[in-house]
């Protein structure tokens, strides 16, 4: 079992982390308003460095500077902060910084934050000059995720109001809005060498818009039993996925599969998960009040245990054809011998699509393979119920359920 740092624990409900771009330091954010930051080490207790009572109510999205020299804070009274990450302390407040509640934030690059509220409404902050240099509201209900690609210059935004919105930062305009989806769509992350991008829905269903044709979703994955609420890339071809029924998967996408379930809250719905700094570990935070650490390795090393035993099954299963058609050549030969007596019957039971033993020998050879046929039956059942990770068995039975 691969080591990951210690749980952290809290008086009151997590609503966001964020992870450092270049220590092992980890940010929460609080119902409260409170802002906490840990530095983590595997198999450690973390070490708290700070904390502050940042906002007067729930702090709902975090975000590092891409330097690591400070954290950007989102809340539910409107405001937006600048945090000192070295002492704590605010160095920049901007009180009314939306006019509805923040809900998500996101640092671009070293002098751009987009941050989205619960109007629909996204802005593209001037870190530097401490302004707005771009608005967007083409959505009209609450911004639920933000993702960017660097080298297009493109951001994206899910939206409570079924639409995935499209931006090319430099434009004043979107590039595309999604035609709705009849459901919420919750949080997003592009995959497959930026062509395809994967969106987390209130119905559990997973979407498939592909790079340039976004009017509508191209593919569809059901299969989780609640809401998809949060989702991070681990591999170009995989990502995690955190669900309202308390479990984490990890998904790979075209295929789309489940490759396992990579731990779980209990059965405390999941608000965010977050990658580390290094791509080993993946932070979650829950309603049962701790941030906990997962490794990627180990929910990675799952998809390639059940490659093995797929090949495994596939060499044991070849071997067993082989058996067969050699019990079977014996019967085929005493047919041969008997068909001048036999015309009729013979011709019988190939019209019927039924092959009779052709002697007492045959049916004695087939009974004496039946125990060995029985072992390999009992070792193929003990492969498979070894696939599953914290919480496999529930997480897979519940994930298969609604996969037709």
């Amino acid at each position: 079992m691969t080591s990951v740092p210690n749980p952290i624990e809290f008086d009151s409900q997590v609503f966001s982390l964020a992870f450092h771009p270049t220590e092992d330091i980890v940010a929460s954010g609080l119902i409260e308003g409170d802002v906490h930051c840990h530095r983590y080490a595997l198999d450690s207790p973390a070490v708290a460095l700070w904390s502050s009572k940042t906002h007067k109510e729930s702090c709902r999205a975090l975000s590092f500077g891409v330097d690591g020299a400070a954290l950007f804070s989102g809340s539910k009274d409107k405001s937006l902060q600048v945090i000192d990450v070295e002492t704590g302390k605010v160095m920049l407040k901007k009180p009314k910084a939306h006019s509805e509640p923040l809900n998500a934030l996101l640092a671009l690059n070293a002098q751009l934050l987009a941050s989205g509220d619960d109007g629909g409404c996204i802005k593209i902050w001037d870190t530097r000059q401490r302004k707005v240099a771009m608005k967007y509201h083409e959505n009209v209900d609450f911004i639920s995720d933000l993702t960017f690609v660097e080298h297009k210059k493109t951001l994206l935004a899910t939206s409570g109001d079924g639409c995935l919105t499209v931006m090319d930062i430099r434009k004043s305009k979107p590039v595309a809005v999604s035609a709705n989806q009849d459901d919420e769509l919750l949080c997003v992350q592009v995959v497959r060498n930026t062509t395809k991008a994967v969106v987390g829905t209130q119905d559990g269903t997973l979407l498939l818009f592909s790079w340039g044709d976004w009017g509508d979703c191209t593919d569809r994955f059901p299969g989780h039993p609640s809401s998809v609420d949060s989702m991070v890339k681990v591999e170009d071809a995989t990502v995690m996925t955190a669900s309202g029924d308390g479990i984490i998967r990890a998904i790979g996408i075209l295929p789309n599969r489940l490759v396992g379930a990579v731990g779980e809250h209990g059965d405390m719905p999941i608000e965010s998960i977050r990658l580390s700094r290094d791509g080993e570990l993946v932070g979650s935070c829950s309603h049962d009040a701790t941030v906990r650490f997962w490794s990627v390795a180990e929910a990675l090393k799952e998809d390639e245990d059940e490659e093995e035993e797929d090949a495994e099954q596939a060499e044991e299963d070849a071997e067993q054809g082989e058996d067969e058609e050699n019990n079977d050549h014996p019967a085929n030969e005493d047919s041969d011998d008997d068909a001048p007596e036999s015309d009729n019957e013979d011709a019988a039971g190939t019209s019927s699509g039924k092959r009779k033993p052709a002697s007492e020998s045959d049916a004695n050879s087939s009974d004496s393979d039946a125990p060995e046929k029985k072992e390999k039956a009992r070792k193929k059942k003990s492969k498979k119920a070894k696939r599953g990770i914290g919480g496999g068995k529930k997480a897979n039975a519940a994930f298969f359920a609604d996969i037709d």
